[in-house]
């Protein structure tokens, strides 16, 4: 196992579960498809359940059966107060800073939204670059096309590559490609068997990933 390159997830792996980011991006995403597409309110709940099973993301159903503009859903669902909602993370910065890997964002959102949260979390500076969902040109996680792009963008063989992510279903194509995967914020008692099944190790908190894995220090040297 030799990892020359780390994709980290960037909502709710980055930051805790609990920030609130992900509560205030999901209830954009329901005020859009309600108030601009027109979905009954009532319905938008299990219209976009159904939405991220079939297609990985609300945006990749909504463009699927309502031919909705991508750009204007992201600008209109990503309005949101991060730098209110996520503070900088000292623990954090000091973990990528020992970590030798070139380093990625891989994420459905947009590059503008993580920037952001690069930016509160006093982090930006360790990433090369950031694969954002028109990167992936709109194929989003867990889509195999978008992890090969990420590949072919980053010249990184599936072998030498290593996911962090918070849900299983976006590390199973990883792990099928032959990468490394960690799943991020879920306590041990969270974790379900099947999630060991496409995970190489489990971590609470992104801090955590070193200690987890303290080879890392050494695969990019082996």
């Amino acid at each position: 196992m030799k990892v020359h390159t780390i994709f980290f997830d960037l909502d709710d792996t980055l930051y805790p579960r609990n920030s609130g980011v992900w509560d205030a991006l999901r209830g954009r995403i329901a005020q859009y498809m309600h108030e601009v597409v027109g979905i009954p309110e009532a319905e938008v709940p299990a219209v976009r359940e159904y939405y991220l099973k079939t297609y990985g993301t609300s945006l990749r159903g909504l463009q699927k059966h309502y031919n909705i503009d991508a750009e204007a859903y992201l600008q209109y669902t990503h309005e949101l107060p991060i730098e209110e909602l996520l503070k900088p993370n000292p623990a954090l910065d000091t973990m990528l800073a020992q970590l030798p890997q070139t380093k990625y964002i891989f994420t459905n959102s947009a590059s503008y939204h993580a920037e952001r949260v690069l930016h509160a979390l006093g982090v930006k500076h360790h990433f090369s670059e950031i694969i954002d969902v028109r990167r992936m040109q709109f194929h989003s996680k867990p889509d195999p096309f978008a992890y090969q792009l990420a590949f072919d963008l980053s010249q990184t063989p599936a072998a030498e590559a290593l996911f962090v992510d918070d849900m299983p279903a976006n590390l199973r194509p990883a792990k099928a490609l032959g990468a490394s995967t960690v799943l991020a914020g879920h306590a041990p008692v969270e974790v379900r068997a099947e999630a060991h099944e496409v995970a190489d190790a489990c971590i609470e908190h992104p801090e955590q990933l070193l200690e987890a894995l303290p080879a890392l220090v050494e695969f990019a040297h082996g």
